[in-house]
């Protein structure tokens, strides 16, 4: 009998890209890494959306900027040890997505004519909570 998770697909939402003519390559770069999870439970049904989105910066000027947003779906079947939908969505799910979103980033680079922005391994387990709003 199967048990644990079952992956029903991971589509790409979103990417949005740009940069200025001369990007530069050397000196005093600034790259700035956001990841942004959602985490719907319906039933047995994780969905899992995610967010990446890097920013490179060079004397205050943006210089490339690439937004790339996927979805997974995944199925509880059977008998799981996780029994917290959410917290699986927000650390086994979006760990799930993150290398498929790693390669879109890398790509897209690539074939922007720059050299290829490799964004680390993340370990999704630090921040298995839900963001909670500023007051």
């Amino acid at each position: 009998m199967e048990s644990g998770f079952r992956i029903d697909n991971i589509i790409l939402l979103n990417v949005d890209f740009s940069r200025v003519n001369n990007v530069v390559f050397e000196g005093d770069i600034q790259n700035k890494l956001d990841i942004h999870t959602d985490v719907a439970v319906k039933d047995n049904q994780v969905i899992v959306g995610e967010e990446v989105s890097v920013i490179q910066t060079f004397q205050n000027v943006e210089q490339v900027k690439i937004r790339v947003k996927m979805v997974g779906m995944f199925t509880r079947v059977g008998e799981s040890e996780i029994n917290d939908l959410d917290a699986f969505g927000r650390v086994n799910g979006a760990a799930i997505i993150f290398p498929f979103i790693r390669e879109v980033i890398t790509n897209t680079s690539i074939k922007a004519g720059l050299p290829a922005i490799i964004i680390p391994p993340v370990n999704f387990t630090k921040n298995p909570e839900p963001a909670k709003p500023e007051e």
